[in-house]
């Protein structure tokens, strides 16, 4: 039997054939909830996606190309966890569960008013100072939102010189800044290493 285009009806036939079919309810039941809890989805979205590689997994069979003998269960439940990977890699977009949505959307707070004062009337200041140069323009493009590769490629230089000539920037701008900040940060920062990255 030739492989069925997708959108046609699958007619699952022989032994295979009726395992899977047999399979399938609580394969459909199991798989989503795996996939919920190894990738952070949606019960819907992994609903789609463990279908998605049952189909797969059909078509595969009836075409020759795959021919699980035992444990049809653990086959199924590797190929929509494979699916689930191969999908994530392709769309490079990460699929959050609802509830983390909401969460995010919820934390989601305008900056208060001093800490805008503050950008505005002490950081931005301190960046115009600067000398001109990529130090400057790196971290005027960088409080633009602009992502590394970005700043890289508007400047003509490597992602490694960015990373190299951003770390001085803000060694620069730790230094214009230092009366503005805490004692206790200053010392932190001093003495064990720790502040701005």
């Amino acid at each position: 039997m030739n492989d069925v285009p997708p959108g046609e009806t699958l007619r699952l036939g022989g032994n295979l054939g009726q395992r899977l079919l047999e399979v399938y309810p609580a394969y459909i039941e199991r798989a989503p909830e795996a996939l919920r809890r190894t990738f952070g989805m949606s019960l819907v979205q992994g609903q789609d996606v463990a279908q998605e590689a049952f189909l797969r997994v059909a078509r595969a069979c009836l075409a020759g190309r795959a021919a699980p003998r035992k444990h049809l269960m653990a086959y199924l439940l590797g190929a929509a966890h494979n699916l689930a990977v191969s999908t994530f890699r392709r769309e490079r977009v990460v699929i959050v569960a609802d509830s983390v949505l909401t969460q995010l959307q919820d934390h989601r707070m305008p900056p208060p008013a001093a800490d805008l004062r503050v950008l505005h009337e002490v950081v931005v200041p301190a960046i115009e100072e600067m000398a001109p140069g990529s130090r400057k323009r790196i971290v005027e493009l960088q409080a633009k939102g602009l992502e590394d590769r970005e700043i890289a490629e508007a400047l003509g230089i490597s992602l490694e010189n960015l990373r190299v000539q951003r770390h001085n920037a803000i060694v620069e701008l730790r230094r214009r800044l230092r009366r503005h900040c805490r004692t206790q940060r200053r010392k932190n920062t001093a003495v064990h290493g720790k502040g701005i990255r």
